[in-house]
This record gives C-alpha cells, structure tokens and sequence, in this order.
C-alpha cells in the first residue's frame, strides 16, 4: 500500500516542475563563466520538487516525490535525446539523472525532518 496516500495532482505537479529543472539546469541557454560549470551546483535545484512534493503531501511525501521523479525520468530523456544535438553521452546522461532523482528524494526527506522536528518540539 505504498501508494495509498499518494495524490496524483501533486504527482503531475511535482512531475512538471521536475522536467522544468531538468531542462534549465541540463540544456539550460544561459552560458556559464570560463572554467566554471553549473553541473556542480544545478543538481541542488532538484530539491525543490522534492521539497514541494513534501510539503503538499503529508501522508507519504517521498513516495510521491521518487513517484513523480522516476515518472519524469524517462520524459526528460526521451525529450533530450530527440534532440539534434547530442551534447552528452547516454551514460554520463543516466548518471545524471540518478543524482538527480536523489537529490529531489533528499528535498521530501528534508520536509519530512523539519515536521518531526517541529512536531518533537511543540510535544516538550
């Protein structure tokens, strides 16, 4: 009953916020500074679907943070290998994307830590 309390508007919701990152952090047109990479930094920006996915669902937040996230994995690498051009290969592309499925499963569970803190400390 992984899936129980799972909402699938928070699922779509999370699933296009989490295909926006993908492609402005991935094939984004902003041009970086000589020597600088915005890989190292980018994959950060995967915890905010995660930290909303968290925040709409309170039962299960990060099942439906990976749902949305393995959901949108292969859209997003269907949608970047039609492409015309290929600027990465397809393994450097799934590693890629392994980090980012964990950095938006990290978002929910950063979520869920706050509301244990914050419910551990209105208990005292």
């Amino acid at each position: 009953m992984l899936l129980y309390g799972v909402r699938w508007p928070g699922v779509l919701m999370c699933m296009s916020l989490y295909c926006a990152t993908f492609f402005l952090t991935r094939y984004g047109v902003a041009e970086d500074a000589p020597g600088q990479t915005s890989e190292q930094t980018g994959l950060l920006l995967f915890m905010l679907p995660g930290l909303i996915a968290g925040l709409i669902n309170r039962n299960t937040p990060l099942a439906l943070a990976l749902l949305a996230a393995l959901a949108a994995t292969p859209c997003c690498l269907l949608l970047g290998f039609s492409s015309a051009v290929m600027r990465f290969s397809p393994l450097q592309e799934l590693a890629w994307m392994t980090s980012a499925i964990f950095w938006c499963g990290f978002g929910a569970l950063l979520v869920m830590l706050w509301r244990t803190l914050a419910a551990s400390r209105i208990t005292r």
